[in-house]
């Protein structure tokens, strides 16, 4: 059997080492911090600071009382398993407190969901939504932090991690608003004007600036190379604590931020080669501050895109369905085969909502068309027929799938046998054009099954297509409701419609419909001999994936004292399982990045988790530290949720 090995790229393993066992780093800025207040606070009484000084002092100090609670939130200052890793909670807390709006607890869960839904506008907690002008940034700014709670009491009040803060946010607003009560009932109004509230305002502007606008914005893509920017700048780095390294600690969030820029440094090759958003700010060797396109670029050569695409038309095709057009930026095309197909995504009811839906065009293309007809209790569908607008934007991710022309084998195509019924066209169109371009000798046939006259997508482009290729091109459509003459695709039928007699050269078959069709189609295929590697098939309907091998019994402790118990496979992850099972385990971006779904081992085995994934340092490892999302089982597991 031969055994076929994913190439390991070297960059992906450096960042481990820049990952201490306590960030002395961070720690010293802690020292700073509270130093710094200190001198503040001796400067103000002893009559030597003045108040306007102290303002832009604080502000700054808040600036860095972030940074602290940030890495704190990322659980970066003290490895996991130490016996002082109590003490990283502690200063996310204490340098939380200055900021008056957003407690420690709360901070570290949303934004655990910024970095498992960057530039997602539907899930990212620090999207920009008031539009782009500049008094709009500005009040956007100081809307994050209260954004933060909107969401943490609606949209996300059904997630556990997020409802456990509920305690600790109303103990934190009832300290906090007791201590400006007694600081004003005490005379010390001045101070708290000059120390705490002007300077915090100073540093949400500065903080949503720093933190998330400048670093994410226009940015489309929600790929981990192109998701961020960065700006070198020895003099930046220092003054904004490395957050001019921003997408490093993207991709790698348990570095400490006095790392990042030594992170940078050593990966450089490698964001180079996948043409990461690297930006001088004299606009000289690189492009120049917030101008490169590369945080809206396509991937792999054009290949693959993973970005928020905006809706540029929708056509009606018949009653029921819709044309729907996305434009790519920057005059870019995708690199596809016909017949492949994309994912979209959005928000919905409460909940994220991804369905697969075939290209509509040949390729390559900078227009890329689907066609979605709207199904019974279709929430997607639904959504797209009767709300979608132009101008709405859509996450879109692909393309994927097997369904390709030209066919696998190589041989060159003398003929095509196209068989579609209902929206099984949708592929097929993409193919039949793409056919038809690329060879002026092909003979395809279009049999093409619909419930009804009014149910034919496509109708004029088949119109167009036959016209212009009467020589080569011919179509078989068969009306199936019985009221209007018509009857079901049978295999006998079929087999009078597939002539298999004329063959000249290689005939390849490509299916897509209904269940039924496939699979009778399929069959006449195989009686009459036609080889497998001729027949290609596509199915709209999505099956579950079964488990392979043995199945382990995994005891999942949680924080709440229940234990559940799953059977899992090994080619399954415990997430998964989990899910499918009801079973609620912290979780945000499922894909071995954000940490979230950390869990201790507490007993059994498991396939290794490869070194690369960011969600996991290896101290965690050595700690004993799985993430559900990637635990595929290779014994019984007993895992603990981790309360760090």
């Amino acid at each position: 059997m031969k055994t076929t090995h994913t190439p390991i790229n070297p960059y992906h393993s450096l960042w481990q080492n820049a990952v201490p066992d306590i960030a002395w780093g961070t720690v010293a800025l802690f020292i700073g911090y509270v130093s710094g207040y200190t001198l503040v606070i001796i400067g103000i009484v002893s009559g030597h600071l003045p108040y306007e000084l102290a303002t832009i002092f604080c502000a700054y100090l808040a600036y860095v009382g972030f940074t602290i609670a940030h890495d704190a939130g990322h659980g970066s200052i003290i490895a996991s398993g130490s016996r002082f890793k109590f003490v990283e909670s502690l200063l996310g807390w204490i340098t939380a407190i200055p900021l008056l709006l957003v407690p420690f607890p709360l901070f570290k869960r949303i934004h655990d969901r910024h970095h498992a839904f960057t530039n997602d506008p539907d899930r990212d907690p620090d999207h920009f939504s008031f539009g782009n002008r500049w008094y709009q940034v500005l009040l956007n700014c100081f809307y994050i932090p209260i954004q933060y709670h909107h969401l943490a009491f609606t949209k996300l009040k059904n997630i556990k991690t997020i409802r456990d803060t509920y305690p600790t946010t109303f103990i934190y607003f009832v300290l906090v608003l007791s201590g400006i009560v007694g600081l004003i009932i005490h005379g010390y109004s001045q101070a708290l004007l000059y120390v705490i509230i002007i300077p915090n305002a100073i540093a949400i502007l500065a903080l949503a600036l720093f933190f998330d606008y400048i670093p994410h914005h226009p940015h489309k893509s929600l790929d981990r190379y192109h998701d961020s920017r960065i700006y070198p700048s020895k003099i930046l780095n220092g003054l904004l604590l490395g957050q001019n390294y921003h997408l490093v600690h993207h991709m790698y969030p348990k570095v400490p931020w006095y790392r990042y820029k030594t992170v940078y440094e050593q990966i450089l090759p490698d964001l180079e080669r996948n043409q990461s958003p690297i930006e001088d700010l004299s606009g000289i060797n690189k492009p120049g501050f917030m101008k490169s396109i590369n945080g809206n670029r396509l991937i792999k050569g054009n290949k693959f895109m993973n970005m928020l695409l905006p809706v540029s038309d929708i056509k009606p095709l018949t009653d029921d369905s819709v044309l729907i057009e996305f434009e790519l930026p920057h005059e870019q095309s995708l690199d596809f085969n016909a017949g492949q197909y994309i994912t979209l995504s959005k928000w919905l009811n409460g909940e994220q909502h991804t369905r697969c839906y075939s290209l509509c065009v040949r390729p390559p293309a900078n227009l890329l068309q689907i066609a979605v007809r709207k199904q019974q209790q279709g929430v997607f569908s639904e959504f797209l027929n009767s709300q979608l607008a132009i101008g709405d934007q859509l996450i879109v991710k692909g393309p994927f799938g097997e369904f390709k022309y030209p066919p696998a084998h190589r041989q060159a195509t003398e003929q095509l046998t196209l068989i579609a019924g209902g929206s099984g066209i949708t592929p097929i169109i993409s193919i039949l054009t793409a056919a038809l371009t690329q060879s002026a000798s092909v003979k395809i046939h279009l049999i093409y099954t619909c419930r009804n006259a009014q149910q034919i997508m496509f109708i004029d482009d088949l119109e167009a297509l036959q016209s212009a290729h009467s020589d080569r091109f011919t179509v078989s459509l068969i009306i199936t409701e019985k009221g209007l003459g018509g009857s079901r695709l049978t295999s006998d039928r079929l087999n009078q419609l597939i002539d298999l007699k004329a063959n000249r050269g290689c005939h390849d078959f490509y299916i897509c419909g209904p269940q039924g069709l496939n699979q009778i189609a399929t069959k006449v295929l195989i009686d009459r001999d036609v080889a497998p590697k001729n027949i290609h098939l596509e199915s709209f309907s999505q099956q579950a994936e079964q488990p392979v091998g043995d199945l382990h019994q995994v005891v999942i402790c949680l924080d709440d004292g229940l234990n559940c118990q799953l059977e899992v496979a090994s080619n399954q992850t415990v997430l998964g399982v989990a899910l499918q099972s009801g079973v609620a385990i912290p979780h945000a971006c499922a894909q071995g990045t954000c940490g979230v779904c950390k869990l201790k081992l507490e007993s059994g085995s498991q396939v290794p988790i490869a070194d690369s994934l960011p969600g996991l340092t290896q101290q965690e490892r050595l700690a004993g530290y799985t993430l559900a999302c990637q635990c595929k089982p290779s014994s019984d597991l007993v895992l603990k949720e981790s309360n760090e």
